[in-house]
């Protein structure tokens, strides 16, 4: 079996507070302050889907797919972009849900804080 990733690094704006943080007395972020992030699509496929070039898909057409669901995740503060609360988790799955059609055999989608150095990873599989 194949698995193959397509990443991108990025600056996204949550907007959410931190209770947590507040709670310890640890500074909290500014809610207009960026994460560093990182999201990582993968998708997943057998030798016998290899075509005669060598690979499953071109990841070419693949790219601005991705592209796509990054542009919509850095185009404002997640609290004015999305109708839920923009947790990590609920992101992960909405950035799943939004390339599952797109990306034949996805795997997964992992969107990483790397300010805070977490990753959360969500499939269906």
């Amino acid at each position: 079996m194949f698995r193959i990733e397509i990443s991108r690094k990025f600056a996204v704006w949550q907007g959410l507070p931190s209770p947590v943080r507040r709670a310890h007395g640890v500074p909290t972020r500014s809610p207009g302050e960026p994460f560093a992030a990182e999201l990582r699509v993968g998708f997943t496929f057998e030798d016998d889907q290899l075509g005669d070039r060598g690979w499953f898909i071109d990841t070419d057409e693949l790219d601005s797919v991705v592209d796509g669901v990054v542009a919509e995740l850095t185009a404002d503060t997640w609290t004015e972009t999305f109708s839920f609360r923009p947790t990590f988790e609920l992101v992960s799955r909405w950035a799943y849900e939004q390339l599952t059609t797109s990306i034949p055999q996805l795997s997964h989608v992992e969107l990483t804080n790397l300010s805070l150095g977490v990753a959360t990873r969500y499939s269906r599989i």
